[in-house]
């Protein structure tokens, strides 16, 4: 125990010591701001040092990156491992003692899972997040404060109180269906007479995209078959300007731009 919490505080002086650091904002998927700090590298000497130290306190963790200072734990788990482009360090807190890193899980892109569904991890009673290892069962990767980024078991570690996790996922939406409502009646439409086409629904959406395609399967927006007059909030309102059957579909997405409805219509323009 003792051990450990030494380790510990060579994490919080390691940090301490950074020369430069620089705060600046990123963003959850959400959209929420996060707090981080664009730091200065380590000396490669003393990162190495950091290496052979972490390696022969932990010879059951694999290492697969060197230490660094220019990101921590957090950093890895909810932004880079998510394809973020900025390196940088991210602490639980902002500097002003304010909720920072829970943003990622509440009222955003994650939600709380079991064990058994998780991709992310959260030591609540520790200051450490981790990622579920993609290519090894039963083990997760993390980045040890200033050490070395390490593939381990879910309790094997520098920190403390290692078994008080919470465990993330982002669960994908289901998927709406339906039919698009004209305003004039069945569909069944003259052409060059506008009409506005509607999806019945109160779902909360981001963006909605609307494609109409004759029965060729030719885009008949691009065409000039049928044009799109104005869009309110959850339709177009055309006017078609050649006879035919024609397919319209609309595709509403969530602020994620992920698909959580779709609403198909097949107008019949006449003379």
């Amino acid at each position: 125990m003792k051990k450990r919490i030494i380790i510990a505080a060579l994490f919080l002086l390691a940090f301490s010591s950074i020369l430069a650091q620089t705060y600046t904002t990123i963003h959850t998927k959400g959209g929420q701001a996060i707090e981080v700090l664009i730091c200065e590298d380590l000396p490669d000497k003393i990162a190495q040092s950091y290496n052979e130290a972490c390696l022969a306190e932990f010879p059951l963790a694999t290492m697969l990156s060197s230490s660094t200072t220019t990101y921590n734990c957090h950093s890895y788990a909810w932004n880079l491992s998510d394809g973020g482009n900025l390196t940088c360090w991210i602490n639980q807190l902002t500097s002003t003692k304010q909720p920072n890193i829970s943003k990622y899980w509440t009222n955003d892109y994650y939600s709380e899972t079991s064990e058994a569904k998780a991709v992310k991890v959260f030591y609540y009673q520790s200051d450490h997040s981790a990622i579920v290892s993609p290519t090894v069962s039963g083990m997760y990767e993390s980045k040890w404060g200033a050490w070395p980024m390490m593939r381990h078991a879910p309790n094997y570690g520098p920190y403390l109180n290692m078994d008080h996790r919470k465990y993330y996922k982002h669960e994908k939406p289901s998927v709406t269906t339906g039919l698009i409502n004209c305003s004039n009646g069945s569909g069944t439409i003259p052409k060059n007479t506008a009409a506005d086409y509607y999806a019945q629904t109160s779902m909360a959406y981001s963006s909605m995209d609307c494609t109409i395609e004759t029965a060729k399967g030719d885009d008949a927006i691009a065409e000039g078959y049928a044009t799109i007059n104005s869009t309110f909030s959850n339709g177009v309102n055309v006017t078609f300007t050649r006879t035919g059957i024609y397919e319209m579909q609309f595709k509403f997405y969530n602020q994620f731009n992920e698909l959580i409805g779709k609403f198909n219509f097949e107008p019949i323009v006449t003379q």
